[in-house]
């Protein structure tokens, strides 16, 4: 009940200040761009498509779909982190912490789509462990989104898409909500459909920029070890961040 009456108080909050703070660095030049009401403003060609993107976030999760090794599953929690992706060389960063009511669970994610892996680096029990293992993800594109209708969050006018991610089958459906000023993301939502229970998630983003900073797919020192036999029998415990999990962006 503590963790559901948190999330309904910052679920309230972030939804009527979700506007994101923007870099002014590597921006992508909009300002000869008309909004126009009514109609799509972004994504209207692939020139207009980021390579990649950076990005504060905070996600939220009331009993929201996942999918898991049985099947899609409902799962409640707080999330909050980093995220950077880069489209083009197929790479994924996250710096994440996630609070699911009963643990904590803070750590880092990187994924390399050229070679299909994955590491995550998670303190467990008091000390740090990195694993490595077959990419779990697809990294995400901007190519199933349909524009869907206009929206406005105070007096910022967005695009609104819509997406069903892959990994969820018919189970859910993703929003978007993107500046029409800019293209900058501004909030990402999903919706539980097709019978399963009610639930929902929404995901803010802040600082974000439209491009990727490659120092962030570095592997740090303890990463590039071989696992010892310890680390082995502690791999199926570990958590990975939910943020790739239910948004194709």
């Amino acid at each position: 009940m503590k963790l559901l009456l948190s999330l309904i108080l910052v679920m309230t909050i972030a939804l009527n200040c979700c506007k994101s703070i923007r870099l002014d660095s590597n921006k992508i030049d909009y300002s000869k761009v008309q909004n126009q009401v009514g109609q799509q403003q972004c994504f209207t060609s692939s020139g207009q498509l980021p390579t990649g993107y950076s990005s504060s976030y905070l996600l939220l999760s009331f009993n929201g779909n996942y999918p898991t090794a049985s099947g899609i599953q409902q799962s409640s929690f707080l999330e909050s982190g980093y995220i950077d992706i880069d489209f083009v060389s197929e790479q994924l960063y996250v710096e994440f912490l996630l609070d699911n009511g009963n643990t904590k669970t803070r750590g880092s994610f990187w994924g390399f789509g050229g070679n299909s892996t994955q590491y995550v680096s998670v303190e467990l029990n008091g000390s740090e462990y990195c694993f490595q293992q077959p990419l779990t993800y697809s990294v995400p594109t901007f190519d199933g989104l349909k524009y869907a209708t206009d929206f406005e969050i105070g007096t910022v006018q967005c695009d609104m898409f819509e997406s069903k991610p892959s990994d969820l089958g018919n189970s859910s459906k993703a929003y978007l909500l993107v500046d029409k000023s800019d293209c900058s993301l501004i909030s990402g939502s999903t919706e539980n459909i097709n019978n399963t229970p009610s639930g929902y998630t929404l995901t803010n983003y802040y600082y974000y920029t439209p491009s990727s900073n490659p120092s962030f797919f570095q592997l740090p020192s303890i990463c590039l070890n071989q696992p010892n036999s310890h680390k082995l029998k502690l791999k199926s415990s570990i958590q990975l961040p939910k943020v790739l999990e239910n948004h194709p962006f």
